[in-house]
């Protein structure tokens, strides 16, 4: 394996925000967005392998990890995106992102399609789909209780939840996700106030002509199996990708399953296929 310099790491000026990134190897850029109450480590087991072929780029979103930002003052998370791609003089990149960091990579897709080679989503949310009362069955045992709006009572339940289940069953990965959410609680205090792509993404789907691999786990949130196939059903040049036992964090959970997928989808890009293709 080629040995890479050192990343590089600090704060980029971006809209009123300062963001926490690291950058590390050369060639096109990949971007990585996290999930929701996480943090750029999520991708740790992804960057090396990565940027020995690309210039790749994480970062702490608005609200997370050691990004900081104005209380209260709204923001779009694409643009925050764009942003920080021209900080960097990034006129396209790959763009891959988990859960949340789905939706925003999808957001920024369909406003700046220009600049997006490809489009990875792995679990991915999706901005204006149809309320799923299963997508939020974890909150259900807090309803009643009086503490629907602490922080640690809401991120405990999603700890428990029927999304986190099988990386929480592992016992290496558990007490690093545990941490990491705890670290990143203050994601659900409502300081920051995302203002997400108008009309919303749901709407707009096949629009989106970029080639797209979307990667879901069979273990996951039902919610997040029927995006998958909303997107397999309505984007016009995706490939799904899905991985058994595995829940909402794939790429934590079965890393290297994770990353040949997402290695052989970014370096080749003309030979994708529209279609499922479920790892055994």
């Amino acid at each position: 394996m080629t040995t890479l310099p050192p990343p590089v790491r600090d704060f980029a000026p971006v809209n009123g925000a300062r963001l926490h990134y690291e950058l590390q190897g050369d060639g096109f850029p990949v971007v990585l967005l996290h999930g929701g109450l996480l943090d750029l480590r999520m991708w740790d087991g992804q960057v090396r392998p990565l940027a020995q072929h690309f210039t790749t780029l994480r970062y702490d979103q608005r609200g997370f990890g050691q990004s900081r930002a104005p209380e209260g003052q709204p923001y779009s998370p694409h643009e925050d995106l764009r942003a920080l791609l021209d900080h960097f003089s990034m006129d396209r990149a790959h763009v891959v992102g988990l859960s949340f960091g789905g939706r925003v990579a999808l957001d920024f897709a369909l406003a700046y399609p220009e600049r997006v080679s490809c489009l990875v989503l792995a679990a991915p949310g999706i901005q204006g789909a149809p309320p799923a009362p299963e997508e939020y069955a974890w909150l259900t045992s807090l309803t009643g209780s009086g503490r629907e709006q602490e922080p640690r009572a809401v991120v405990e339940a999603w700890l428990g939840s029927d999304s986190l289940a099988p990386a929480m069953a592992r016992p290496l990965l558990a007490p690093v996700v545990r941490q990491w959410t705890l670290d990143n609680m203050r994601g659900m205090e409502g300081a920051d106030l995302p203002r997400f792509l108008e009309p919303p993404a749901y709407t707009r789907l096949e629009h989106l002509l970029v080639p797209t691999l979307v990667v879901v786990g069979d273990r996951d949130n039902p919610t997040m199996l029927r995006n998958a196939e909303v997107l397999a059903r309505r984007v016009p040049a995706l490939t799904r990708v899905t991985l058994p036992g595995v829940g909402h964090l794939p790429n934590l959970e079965r890393p290297e399953d994770f990353n040949r997928v997402l290695l052989d989808f970014l370096l080749a890009q003309a030979s994708t296929r529209v279609g499922e293709a479920p790892l055994g």
